[in-house]
């Protein structure tokens, strides 16, 4: 399943909420960043070693940054 790690009081992670929405994905949302915490820990520098939201797990693929991921989620999830 999708995973996305962010808040949604992060500009950054709410433009990729909006397209999860848009697209109709299923997703697990993994609460992370400002008050929250969590993006200094180790499990989540491995995955996103610049420790900052949101970052998305796709059965595995990573992607962080989030022009980068709604470029992806589009060409991944997007109508044909």
């Amino acid at each position: 399943m999708l995973k996305i790690y962010g808040r949604p009081d992060s500009s950054n992670s709410a433009k990729v909420f909006w397209l999860l929405d848009e697209i109709g994905a299923d997703f697990e949302h993994i609460l992370c960043g400002g008050r929250h915490g969590g993006n200094d820990r180790p499990e989540y520098l491995a995955i996103n070693p610049h420790g900052k939201v949101p970052t998305i797990d796709d059965d595995g693929t990573i992607v962080w940054e989030s022009n980068a991921i709604l470029r992806y989620l589009a060409e991944r999830y997007g109508a044909t």
